[in-house]
């Protein structure tokens, strides 16, 4: 008779224990996922803001060389280059195929496009005028690469990110 009575409390208390085991799985498992979303969001929104930034940059830049007014920001260049070359870099650990493949280009059309200006551009560094032209011929030629990349970037990441 005392085993029936063990077994009567035992086989319920074996299996709330059960059920909390694999409760607990699910909810750590969830809790996982949530994390890496969360990670991936910040990557996403601060490639695409390095983008943005970028453009910023491209357009400081151009409204300065003609004169035209402009508001006294903080645009910076070397920065957001910076973070597209890291992201390309080490993006593959939490970036989709499809976002890394067309950050990876950019990143490459980025690089390309700045050798090349500087190689043709060199000699006419060593005026103020040649200077200003320079940086507008590069502006022109990033915000082009901007316009281009930055909307398949966003295209990617709004359908990868769940609401």
């Amino acid at each position: 008779m005392e085993i029936d009575e063990i077994s009567k409390y035992l086989s319920p208390i074996t299996v709330g224990f059960i059920a909390a085991y694999f409760g607990s799985l699910l909810a750590l498992n969830k809790s996982k996922k949530e994390k890496l979303w969360d990670e991936r969001k910040a990557i996403y929104k601060e490639i695409i803001e390095a983008f943005e930034e970028l453009g910023g940059w491209s357009e400081y830049t151009r409204a300065c060389y003609s004169c035209e007014p402009t508001i006294d920001v903080n645009v910076n260049f070397d920065e957001p280059l910076r973070v597209i070359s890291k992201r390309s870099a080490i993006g593959s650990l939490f970036l989709s195929e499809a976002f890394q493949k067309v950050l990876e280009e950019a990143n490459i059309k980025l690089g390309q496009t700045r050798f090349q200006i500087n190689e043709e551009s060199m000699p006419d560094m060593y005026s103020e005028q040649g200077r200003a032209e320079w940086s507008l011929i590069l502006s022109r030629e990033i915000r082009e690469i901007v316009d281009n990349y930055l909307p398949k970037l966003i295209s990617i990441a709004k359908k990868e990110i769940p609401k």
